[in-house]
Parts: C-alpha cells; sequence; structure tokens
C-alpha cells in the first residue's frame, strides 16, 4: 500500500468520532497535522469555541495513541511549507479554507466523516427522510386547509400554513405572522430579505406558523397531545423541536428540506413523518 504522508485535521476536543477518523487513516499516513490557533483565528468566523482544547494539548492526546510516527502542530506561518505534500483532511468549512490558501499544489483526499456542527453542516439542506407517502382524500383536504392558511401571511419572502387536526377535526389554523404587525416587513424592512433560504432561520420578524399555532394551542388551553399537524413546508429546527415536545404526533408536509438536527428529534420524541403526495 502506498503510504500518503499527511493526514490534517482541527481537532478542538477528542471523541469518537476522531478515534474513528485516526483508526482509518493510520496505516495510510506517516503524519497528523494539527491546526494551530493563529490558523484557527484566522478562518473561524464565529465565536470562539470555549469547549476547545488548545492545540498543544490535542497533540499530547493524539501522541499517547502511537497511531501516527509524528504529530505536528503547524501555524499560518509555517503550515505553507508543507505545500505540494498529499494530505488526508478531515474535511469542514475551517479546513477548506485552510487548503484553499495554504495548500493550493498539493493532491488532496477528503474525508467526510461527521466530527463537529461547523458552518457548512450547520447551514446544509437535506432531503426528509420521511417515514411514508399520504395521498388519502382527508389528508389532501388538510394540506389544501394549510395551503389556503399560508396564503393569508403577508410575506413575500415565504406563506407557510399550518393546521392541527384531532380525530378528523380541526381544532387550530395559523400562518407565518409578522410582529407586531403584518406589516412591520414592508415598513421597517425584514432580516430574511437578505438571507439564503435554509439559512439563519430564527432571523426574521415572523412568527412560524409552527410557532404560532402551538402558541394558540397554549393560549386556549388545548392539549396537543396525539393531535396530527399539517404544515406546508418541513418545520425549521427551532419549530421541529417545539413541534416534538408539544404532544404532537404526527407531522404532514408539502415540501421542504431538513437542516441541522430537526428531523433527528422529531423521531426521538416517536413523530411520526408523512410527506403529502
Amino acid at each position: 500500500m502506498s503510504v500518503q504522508k499527511n493526514l490534517l485535521a482541527y481537532i478542538p476536543v477528542f471523541h469518537r468520532g476522531y478515534d474513528l477518523l485516526f483508526q482509518r487513516h493510520k496505516d495510510k499516513v506517516e503524519n497528523l497535522v494539527i491546526l494551530g490557533d493563529s490558523l484557527i483565528d484566522e478562518f473561524t468566523t464565529v465565536a470562539k469555541e470555549i469547549r476547545a482544547l488548545p492545540p498543544s494539548r490535542a497533540k499530547l492526546i493524539v501522541e499517547s495513541l502511537n497511531l501516527f510516527k509524528t504529530v505536528f502542530v503547524f501555524e499560518s506561518v509555517n503550515i505553507g511549507g508543507l505545500s505540494g505534500q498529499p494530505f488526508i483532511v478531515a474535511r469542514d468549512a475551517l479546513t477548506e479554507k485552510v487548503v484553499e490558501k495554504y495548500l493550493p499544489k498539493s493532491p488532496i483526499q477528503w474525508d467526510s466523516s461527521f466530527l463537529r456542527w461547523d458552518e457548512k453542516n450547520v447551514l446544509s439542506l437535506e432531503n426528509v427522510k420521511f417515514d411514508r407517502l399520504a395521498s388519502s382524500e382527508f389528508d389532501q383536504k388538510m394540506m389544501l386547509d394549510a395551503i389556503i392558511e399560508g396564503e393569508k401571511s403577508s410575506s413575500w419572502w415565504r406563506r407557510v400554513g399550518a393546521v392541527i387536526v384531532r380525530d378528523e377535526e380541526v381544532l387550530l389554523r395559523a400562518h407565518n405572522t409578522h410582529t407586531p404587525s403584518e406589516h412591520t416587513n414592508y415598513i421597517e424592512g425584514d432580516p430574511r430579505d437578505s438571507i439564503k433560504a435554509g439559512e439563519k432561520s430564527e432571523l426574521g420578524t415572523a412568527l412560524h406558523s409552527e410557532q404560532l399555532v402551538i402558541a394558540s394551542a397554549a393560549r386556549k388551553g388545548l392539549k396537543l397531545d396525539g393531535t396530527s399537524l399539517y404544515v406546508t413546508v418541513f418545520p425549521c429546527p427551532a419549530c421541529a423541536k417545539l413541534v416534538a415536545y408539544s404532544g404532537i404526533k404526527k407531522i404532514f408536509f408539502k415540501e421542504g428540506h431538513a437542516s441541522l438536527d430537526g428531523e433527528r428529534i422529531l423521531r426521538f420524541r416517536g413523530v411520526e413523518i408523512v410527506k403529502i403526495k
């Protein structure tokens, strides 16, 4: 087997994902290159990871495993000297930027191991892994009801409707609603105007339809245990968590993607995910 000399990784903490990464490549590489503080600071655009180990400490931990011939910590002043050497790189937003700037001539083999919620993972959109397709007359009727409800929204960006049902009886309806006035987004502007779909879903001047329909249930003293939610677009992560812990047991959606951990939380709480044809 030909030896690929270096494995490059950002190691803010040490956990099983890194152990599996190292075990997978220990016979393919001689050296592990850990990103140092100057490289981390140069390419990290969010607040500093307060749980992160100093790179020198991560180096000592990995060295104790005796998996690699040498473990290095490289900084911005010296990593350029490795340009041209072959690398296996644990892919995330930070290592991609380091490779682009400092290792443009190096042959790169990317490893797509999920190691942390980096920028790319947070903003990624995935197809929803729904449990089943539904096309009954009642389900179609409820989704049409949600679509009509969504059209009441004053948002030009996206109109989302939600309907909560128990035993084929509609309990509540809601649409994404700008506050404190439906005209707020036109008077003052809305942060969503300059944010891509699927990104920073918590920013905006509107209550999401799922938030509003569940808040309405709380205000009216309605228990949602065992109910079904029909929503035109699959919930954002925050709304998915709210739905998961509300007592709702089935969520029907028409379109949209999953991001972050919303789908996982719904499944963890036993919520059935159904797509309407």
